[in-house]
């Protein structure tokens, strides 16, 4: 047979041997990401904790208090706890996290930016030690414990919330909010929590939505009864959000505003 010319031998990406041999860089980059293509919509909602991921990984009878825990409020049973934080490890690990990280949303304040919808997150690794280890240095282990699912601590001084604290004061506490599933992004599990202080004050952009959801939940049960409608009802869920105008305001008209340069917005009632 007639031997194939370099040219050819180049563009089929076989050497004079007739073996296969590497393509240049930027070919074979474009031949890698034509094989790792992946359609999102079949992939979609698969590095999600959400209640069909849950009811996999979790026993039966703890997943059903914790849709109802969810319905009335009520705390997860201590017992639970740990059956929902090692469902969440075993599913994450499977997914390929390595890590993760308590994800808040902290009143940032000032110079009228919207800072707020900048997210933190502080960030652990899937260890610990091992303390039933005899051994002086303990070794380390994978793990996920229930307590650092369910409740992290940052240090809340380092956010504006509106007034200062003493040092002993000073801790602020991350909390999960069961009603948003924790999702993977970048090998990291990301557990979205409320931002409180060490006497439960808000410092978040979270938790007074979640505390207007609350009381709307309340408040509509109650015009629900007095109107003799879905008396039967135990949660009322809001699905849309109140309507909100945007303005352009001049640079000038902003300055002489402080509430929008100090607050980022306009406050209305008697001067102190």
């Amino acid at each position: 047979s007639s031997a194939k010319s370099p040219l050819a031998l180049q563009e089929v990406g076989l050497d004079a041997m007739g073996q296969q041999s590497s393509l240049p860089a930027a070919v074979q980059a474009l031949v890698d990401a034509e094989k790792m293509e992946v359609d999102c919509l079949k992939i979609h909602s698969t590095e999600i904790f959400d209640f069909a991921t849950m009811e996999k990984f979790v026993p039966a009878d703890v997943f059903a208090r914790f849709k109802e825990c969810l319905v009335t409020g009520a705390p997860t049973p201590e017992a639970d706890m740990k059956p929902i934080a090692d469902g969440m490890f075993k599913w994450a690990r499977t997914r390929g996290a390595t890590d993760f990280a308590h994800w808040f949303f902290p009143v940032r304040g000032g110079g009228g930016a919207t800072g707020g919808s900048c997210g933190s997150h502080k960030i652990d690794a899937f260890i610990d030690l091992d303390w039933s280890s005899k051994t002086p240095n303990k070794p380390f282990v994978a793990t996920f414990p229930a307590d650092r699912l369910f409740q992290g601590e940052s240090d809340g001084s380092s956010f504006p919330n509106g007034g200062l604290r003493v040092t002993h004061q000073a801790a602020a506490f991350t909390t999960w909010d069961r009603s948003s599933p924790p999702f993977i992004v970048d090998k990291v599990l990301r557990i979205p929590c409320s931002f409180i202080t060490h006497y439960g004050k808000c410092i978040d952009d979270k938790t007074p939505l979640l505390r207007s959801s609350d009381a709307v939940h309340r408040e509509g049960l109650r015009l629900l009864k007095a109107m003799k409608l879905a008396t039967d009802a135990k949660a009322l869920y809001s699905y849309l959000g109140w309507e909100q105008e945007f303005f352009v305001v001049p640079a000038e008209c902003y300055k002489a505003r402080p509430d929008l340069v100090n607050c980022g917005r306009t406050l209305i009632g008697v001067l102190p």
